[in-house]
């Protein structure tokens, strides 16, 4: 607690307009870092509080509460706008957290939440560009989801998924790997749902990136099944992000980077992001654009740019709507697609229209 207390509060005085100087961790050294979350005891004894006070059920369901309030808004606007508000809110809440004392069922609940609003923490600040901050984040919410015990598994599963997923916008897909596997094996008694279901859908995107096409295919077909598998509970909030709607289009992004090495997967992967679209939901606005931005690239690689047009315009005007380096980062990988793409009116307009977007973000 203590160092997510410092992470805060340097952060909510620190001048974003110069780099971070937290370094970025890759390889054996992020793999080290996350081997605990694995390994440690359940039973590791809570830290005592630094003076008395008294927090019950009911303030955990109001923290819980407002996570959910600011990872409705990241989903909508991006992460860029509420970034420091969630910051200032973990802050808050680890200092509560110190401050309190509480029965042993309500300091889990407690480690718990603590650990997923440092998830939307993360989350927001690897949306605004700044990486190593927003891993460091990450790491500290998998260390409170470590003391909540068996409580934190699914959200430390959740925390590695998103580690997981930063890796790979990076270009880090080894690192990814060995990420989403870790979280298996953490999350491996927890029933089948959504959150075994979403790991097995990074990992098939892992191993597309890595080309293991045949490994691809297995890693979606598991996912599928998973999510089919989903008992009748309360799915938590840091899992309901993965629906029908994104299984489709990240298995058609799986079948679009595998087409890569087989141009013949692109009609599939323009018919899944197609039907991954046709159900997203409406408040998912980040999702929609980047939903568009992979649809026109998968359109590239299946040879109709008049089509990917019409989606890139439709990205673009989502762009606007959201505050996201994100989808700044993904328009570029779409520029590059159509820079390698037969030269036509079509896709010259649709470059000039992206450049010109990105220049003025």
């Amino acid at each position: 607690m203590a160092a997510i207390l410092d992470t805060t509060r340097s952060d909510a005085v620190t001048d974003h307009s110069t780099p971070s100087v937290e370094r970025l961790l890759t390889g054996a050294d992020l793999l080290a870092t996350v081997q605990p979350w694995m390994h440690l005891p359940e039973d590791e004894p809570l830290m005592e509080p630094v003076r008395p006070g008294r927090i019950g059920i009911s303030d955990v369901a109001r923290i819980e509460a407002t996570t959910d309030a600011f990872r409705r808004l990241d989903n909508s606007h991006g992460g860029g706008l509420s970034r420091l508000a969630v910051v200032g809110q973990l802050q808050h809440v680890t200092s509560l957290a110190r401050q309190s004392t509480a029965s042993e069922q309500v300091s889990r609940s407690l480690f718990a939440a603590v650990a997923d609003l440092a998830s939307v923490a993360g989350w927001m600040t690897h949306d605004a560009g700044e990486h190593a901050d927003a891993q460091r984040y990450l790491v500290l919410g998998l260390k409170a989801a470590k003391q909540a015990g068996p409580d934190g598994a699914g959200i430390g599963g959740h925390l590695l998924n998103c580690l997981a997923r930063q890796a790979n916008h990076l270009g880090h897909a080894a690192d990814a790997l060995e990420l989403v596997q870790a979280a298996q094996y953490g999350t491996r008694k927890m029933p089948a749902g959504r959150l075994r279901a979403l790991l097995f859908s990074l990992e098939a995107r892992c191993h597309a990136v890595l080309g293991n096409v045949s490994l691809m295919v297995r890693a979606t077909a598991a996912a599928e099944s998973a999510l089919s598998d989903e008992p009748g509970e309360p799915t938590p909030s840091w899992a309901a992000w993965f629906d029908t709607a994104e299984y489709h289009v990240t298995a058609g992004v799986c079948e679009f980077i595998a087409a890569e090495h087989d141009p013949s997967r692109a009609e599939r992967a323009v018919a899944l992001i197609t039907e991954g679209t046709q159900h997203r939901p409406a408040e998912r606005v980040r999702s929609s654009a980047f939903d568009q931005i992979a649809l026109a690239r998968a359109y590239v690689r299946a040879r109709l740019p008049e089509a990917a047009e019409i989606a890139t315009a439709t990205a673009l005007t989502l762009m606007g709507e959201v505050t996201s380096t994100r989808v700044g980062d993904r328009l570029r990988e779409l520029d590059t697609e159509l820079a390698a793409a037969p030269p036509t009116a079509v896709i010259t307009d649709s470059r000039d229209r992206i450049r010109a977007a990105l220049q003025s973000s």
